[in-house]
């Protein structure tokens, strides 16, 4: 993954995080962001796109179960996120996908 894919993840997840303790301070989906924010920093190659990948799946099942109901800002911050998936399509290098 190059260097400013990650920076783009990182400040979306940010984002979202600054959103969520404004909006959401107390559920465990911002408990959640806010925890997987700092181990994605620490993070590189491989390593970063699979802890990205598996956040984006626990995050949006977790939010799902909490019941969390997001408004416009949030919504869009989540999206924004979400769309960055695609970064991570070299995960699966050498595999034909």
């Amino acid at each position: 993954m190059k260097d400013e894919d990650k920076t783009k993840i990182i400040n979306a997840v940010t984002n979202l995080s600054t959103a969520l303790k404004k909006y959401h301070p107390n559920t465990e989906t911002c408990n959640y962001v806010e925890i997987t924010l700092t181990e994605l920093k620490k993070k590189d190659g491989k390593a970063f796109t699979g802890a990205f990948l598996y956040f984006l799946t626990k995050a949006s099942m977790l939010r799902t179960s909490e019941n969390v109901g997001l408004n416009d800002t949030e919504s869009k911050l989540w999206h924004k996120m979400s769309a960055l998936k695609n970064l991570g399509n070299d995960f699966f290098f050498g595999m034909g996908l």
